[in-house]
């Protein structure tokens, strides 16, 4: 049987250091609108977001 390397096993378990950094964009992203009565998130010509408690 052939031995992983290491970056063949961080694939296997679910990626890497990009994966760490898209979920913490996510989180923070979330925990705007959670926390604010209103605002916006704006990616310029992909996404906008806007909302109101």
């Amino acid at each position: 049987m052939k031995e992983l390397t290491l970056q063949q096993q961080c694939q296997v378990n679910g990626g890497g250091l990009a994966t760490v950094i898209i979920y913490c964009i996510i989180g923070t992203g979330l925990y705007k609108i959670i926390k604010s009565k209103k605002g916006r998130i704006s990616i310029p010509k992909l996404i906008t977001l806007e909302w109101k408690h």
